[in-house]
């Protein structure tokens, strides 16, 4: 009997030792995630082989290996629901630019309350990342939103050959009306011609001046869900039906003025050739659209340098959780989803992987200064690159390196211009609140009908607003305009009451 627990002990032994000695992840314990990516076009190689650079950290810090699943961005909604619902493999996927609020009606994802510690959350909000005024629905917190900044900066951006030409510099502490680009617009018309055109209205959104009329938020949704205007205050909670306002029949007016006056070619309204192909052609100066602090932030795909004439000022609206990740019910380690997002969030070397591919064949160090990190891409045309991803959703975007001709400081003073905007109180009092549209489902639907039929000829100037607008307004109206913003006002006011 002795001998028999002398040998027993001598094995506990032995295998007390194996497990010491043991790596800290062993491969049977590596947990498998599946995480959705945007991509653009079809992967190649020079994917997988960032996928596999990004788990060779994963799998040896936190014991996760990450297969990505390639989706559209667009698409990528669309595609979680079908993976999900068929019992496909998918830990983590995106929300992009759409309620957060159709995935949880689903029940495609689920709320991360119960998920995230107290030290996730301090962590994700140092990262630019907070899911507590980022992405909740009927008061849960449903998402991560993706780290980029989450201020905007709007107003026109100019070919600077045409602002040279004609002494019209602007002024960066400056906020332009569109009188004062009008007049703009008249001196350069005058000198190029009846050719010259200076706005392009975006055909993939119905917002005024591509959503450079002023400061505004419209609960990361739907023009059909009302907005509050924050251009009026910063502390109002009033839901209101833009196009209803003052603002929107002012800026109606000078658009349809500006198409008379050439500014808009005839045929915006109907075009379907993409924004960028249009904007890029000689006769064209510029347009309206997203801007930032300082016009060496803008990204640029022109060929050619460009100024910035801002229409509205640095503010922080509910399009912070426009964009978003999410964890999925199929996914059976959601604490594992979450360390993995947070990872990326706080190793930018990840980050950087995941944006820009591999250090010295997709992309080389230009420059290091203070911490700081400028680089740019191995091939002049990033096309002909062995990986491509166009898309800033991976990670801390602030902290990530400059790329290309941008200043190594640029993030830097883009985290400080967000820091001040914040301080100042140009926040939306809806940051982490989604409307749920079911209530008026119908309504929405009839109503985004009618925003569809004349919104599009409106901001191409393309009718007379003096008849236009008003028949637009009463077709809102008996689509149902008013019981949807009456429910958004209703389960706005009931979030509020929470937050107190």
């Amino acid at each position: 009997m002795k001998k028999l627990l002398s040998i027993m002990l001598a094995v506990t032994l032995l295998v007390s030792a194996l497990i010491a000695a043991a790596p800290a992840f062993a491969e049977d314990e590596i947990i498998e995630l599946v995480w959705q990516y945007p991509a653009w076009g079809n992967v190649t190689q020079g994917f997988y082989d960032v996928e596999a650079a990004l788990n060779e950290m994963t799998e040896r810090d936190i014991g996760i290996h990450i297969t990505f699943e390639p989706t559209g961005l667009q698409e990528s909604q669309n595609d979680a629901i079908l993976k999900v619902s068929s019992g496909e493999p998918l830990d983590i996927c995106l929300t992009a630019f759409v309620s957060v609020g159709n995935l949880v009606d689903k029940g495609i994802i689920i709320p991360l309350d119960d998920v995230l510690t107290e030290e996730d959350i301090a962590s994700f909000k140092e990262h630019n990342a907070n899911p507590v005024t980022g992405v909740t629905y009927n008061g849960e917190i449903y998402g991560i939103p993706c780290g980029d900044k989450i201020y905007q900066v709007l107003g026109y951006s100019m070919k600077k050959r045409f602002a040279e030409k004609y002494d019209c510099i602007p002024d960066n502490d400056k906020i332009y009306t569109m009188a004062e680009m009008e007049a703009i617009f008249d001196r350069i018309k005058e000198g190029e011609g009846d050719s010259l055109r200076t706005q392009v209205p975006w055909n993939n959104t119905y917002e005024p001046l591509n959503y450079s009329l002023c400061e505004y938020d419209k609960f990361g949704g739907d023009m059909s869900y009302g907005v509050l205007m924050l251009n009026r205050s910063f502390t109002d909670t009033t839901v209101v039906d833009l196009f209803e306002t003052d603002e929107y029949r002012e800026y109606c007016e000078a658009m349809y003025r500006w198409a008379q006056k050439g500014f808009i070619s005839a045929d915006a309204a109907v075009t379907t050739d993409a924004p960028n192909d249009i904007v890029i052609q000689d006769n064209y100066t510029g347009w309206y659209g997203w801007g930032d602090v300082d016009p060496d932030m803008l990204d640029n795909s022109w060929g050619e340098d460009i100024v910035l004439f801002k229409s509205v000022d640095g503010f922080i609206s509910s399009t912070i959780a426009g964009v978003s990740w999410n964890v999925t019910i199929n996914c059976e380690h959601p604490e594992a989803a979450i360390k993995a997002i947070r990872y990326v969030y706080e190793h930018p070397e990840a980050a950087t992987l995941i944006q820009y591919g591999i250090e010295n064949r997709d992309w080389r160090l230009v420059r290091e200064e203070n911490g700081l990190k400028q680089i740019e891409y191995t091939e002049e045309d990033y096309t002909k690159l062995a990986y491509i991803n166009p898309y800033g959703l991976w990670g801390d975007r602030l902290s990530l390196p400059t790329m290309g001709a941008r200043a190594i400081d640029t993030f830097a003073r883009m985290k400080a211009y967000q820091d001040k905007v914040i301080a100042d109180g140009r926040i939306t009092p809806s940051a982490g609140y989604v409307f749920n549209p079911d209530p008026v489902s119908a309504d929405v639907a009839a109503v985004q009908t009618v925003i569809a039929q004349y919104a599009p000829s409106l901001n191409a100037g393309a009718v007379d607003p003096e008849k236009a607008l008003p028949d637009f307004i009463a077709a809102l109206k008996d689509a149902g305009i008013d019981s949807i913003i009456a429910e958004n006002q209703k389960q706005f006011d009931a979030w509020l009451e929470t937050q107190k």
